[in-house]
């Protein structure tokens, strides 16, 4: 049993080391970006620990003679994935960031003041994101709308309006590019002109998904908007990747619009990311009831609010709680309009 002290020690020393690196966000401006991208590819390991393992290693030397034993013996734990050809990491990084220089786009690191200070709240916040178009959106007070690929004609003008209004209100629309809701909150985001547009995407920058939706992706590029994503250049689209994008969108805001979603849509896993990193979640009024909402509707049953208009989106947004509310006949809850300014 003597053992085991000296390990409770160690892993109360890393884990006050991680700890400070969350708190004290050390600046990583001494690391080249193919250092930086490097270590994004390292995905087995948590942004805190690669932040360790940056300040241990250096140069370019420690990296490419850096061994999974070593990462094991300084973390103090078990890493439960196969370390790759650190040689073909760095080529890689270096490949990435001639990508990022070709195309002006941006990779912005947890650390730094651009990185959406919400999403680096999350369990599992990305080491940094891929941007392309104009970085400084992301620091706008964001609100995540999603929904189903397949709406009604109800569910995309209820996309197109709740994003216009909350646009013109000052809120950044952030979605995932997807065709049906998503899309449609892009458009209404677009038409405001006010705010602008983010979204998330399941693949690396050199690819749109879906393809179709290229001009609506330059059109938002166009409008002071941009696309973000964790994964670097060339990484394709698989299916797993879609639920990894979604804690990315539910981690952007404080609260998730769901427009129009079904029984099993992707726009609930978005949801229960949200509600599992303890932020709001709300719904569409105008969706209740549809042919095409049953996922959403049993969030209205388990007490999402469901919103009528911007106002009422701003009125979450910034924390108004049932008891705010004027609660009318039926189930759903509608906040009384009022002008709103940020704090």
């Amino acid at each position: 049993m003597a053992h085991e002290k000296p390990h409770k020690v160690r892993s109360a020393l890393i884990q006050a080391e991680l700890d400070r690196i969350s708190a004290a966000l050390p600046p990583l401006d001494s690391f080249s970006l193919p250092f930086k991208l490097a270590m994004q590819r390292l995905h087995f390991l948590s942004w805190q620990e690669r932040i360790l393992l940056l300040e241990q290693i250096q140069s370019r030397e420690n990296f490419l003679s850096l061994g999974l034993a070593e990462i094991e013996s300084f973390l103090y734990r078990s890493v439960h994935a196969r370390l790759p050809d650190m040689a073909r990491v760095w080529e890689q990084a270096e490949r990435d960031a001639e990508f990022l220089r070709r195309f002006g786009a941006h990779f912005i690191c947890v650390t730094e003041k651009e990185y959406p200070p919400l999403l680096r709240e999350i369990y599992s916040a990305p080491f940094g994101l891929f941007v392309r178009g104009d970085f400084r959106g992301l620091c706008w007070p964001p609100v995540t709308v999603v929904g189903t690929r397949m709406p009604t004609w109800t569910g995309v003008r209820a996309a197109v309006r709740l994003a216009k209004e909350a646009a013109d209100a000052g809120l950044s629309v952030v979605s995932g590019l997807a065709r049906g809701v998503d899309a449609a909150a892009h458009r209404g985001a677009l038409q405001s002109g006010v705010s602008p547009t983010i979204a998330v995407l399941p693949c690396g920058l050199d690819r749109i998904y879906p393809p179709s939706n290229a001009p609506l992706a330059a059109a938002m590029l166009d409008a002071g908007g941009c696309l973000v994503t964790e994964y670097p250049p060339g990484v394709s689209l698989d299916r797993y990747r879609f639920p990894e994008r979604n804690r990315i969108l539910a981690g952007f805001s404080k609260l998730t619009l769901v427009v129009e979603a079904p029984e099993k849509s992707g726009a609930l896993i978005t949801a229960e990311l949200a509600l599992g990193e303890g932020r709001d979640v709300a719904i569409a009024a105008a969706c209740l009831g549809s042919s095409r909402n049953a996922g959403a509707d049993a969030l209205a049953r388990e007490g999402a609010c469901a919103v009528h208009n911007g106002d009422e989106v701003v009125a979450l947004f910034k924390g108004a709680g049932a008891w705010n509310w004027v609660f009318e006949t039926g189930s759903t809850a509608r906040c009384s309009r009022r002008s709103f300014e940020w704090q």
